[in-house]
């Protein structure tokens, strides 16, 4: 079942060093993050849903945009607490690339859907050959998703592990007392997602939210894993050479005019 599109967060919270440990080092005041924001959410197929649910995918930004969360964080940790620069400001909202990194030694099944409902293409993961997706998920909460479910043993000599392991041990770090009892600020997160007045917080609600669209348009969803167009002629490549298609089965305007929104 391959449809219809599913739209959820990404973090949802669940974090060992609690969520105000997170706003410090991530330069934010208490009470500031917003779990709801667009910034948390994606919108995948309904068979790739689960894939991010459980923990058997996980994004994973450029190495250059993990060493500038790295060092922003450090910083903070460093510094004062009024002299903390938000990573939402370092790393302004916008597309970030990411790769998709299945989190066990054997990946899940991914599938490339052609114009054909009943043409499904079985994917296999080749990095560095497997294409990257572009998305608006903030780099920040792509690392705090997967970097728990990333087995040592899969991925300790992949550069992306080191770095990330060192943002979630400076988030582990001691935050100060006077941060800690603070009271909740009551800014609005604009700086974070540029959301509207009406738009409900994380203390809101502390349900799940899947939100299912059977017309999906990919240009209503602020947040959402693009059409691999940039990455097709690649894949195109590596779909063959694993099935021996030959270009007429297989052919590359096909897969341009396919519907598909993303993975």
């Amino acid at each position: 079942n391959t449809q219809p599109i599913q739209s959820f967060r990404l973090f949802t919270g669940e974090f060992y060093c609690g969520i105000t440990a997170l706003e410090y080092h991530w330069g934010l005041e208490k009470g500031e993050l917003d779990l709801w924001c667009p910034l948390n959410r994606i919108s995948v197929r309904a068979d790739v849903a689960p894939l991010f649910l459980d923990w058997e995918l996980a994004l994973v930004p450029t190495v250059e945009v993990l060493q500038t969360l790295a060092n922003t964080v450090e910083a903070n940790f460093l510094n004062p607490t009024d002299q903390r620069r938000s990573c939402f400001e370092v790393l302004p909202p916008g597309e970030y690339d990411y790769d998709l990194v299945p989190v066990r030694k054997n990946p899940p099944n991914l599938f490339l859907v052609g114009n054909s409902s009943s043409f499904h293409q079985r994917l296999e993961f080749a990095h560095p050959h497997f294409p990257r997706v572009k998305l608006n998920v903030h780099p920040t909460f792509a690392v705090v998703h997967g970097v728990y479910q990333l087995y040592p043993s899969v991925h300790r000599n992949r550069p992306y592990f080191t770095i990330m392991s060192v943002i979630t041990a400076v988030c582990y770090s001691t935050v100060p007392r006077d941060f800690q009892t603070r009271p909740n600020t009551q800014l609005l997160p604009r700086r974070i997602s540029g959301q509207d007045d009406d738009q409900r917080s994380f203390e809101s609600d502390d349900s799940e939210e899947i939100i299912e669209d059977d017309d999906y348009s990919g240009e209503d969803d602020g947040v959402r894993i693009q059409s691999w167009l940039e990455g097709v002629p690649k894949l195109i490549s590596l779909v063959e050479e694993v099935s021996g298609k030959s270009e007429g089965e297989c052919s590359k305007n096909s897969w341009r005019n396919s519907p598909v929104k993303g993975v």
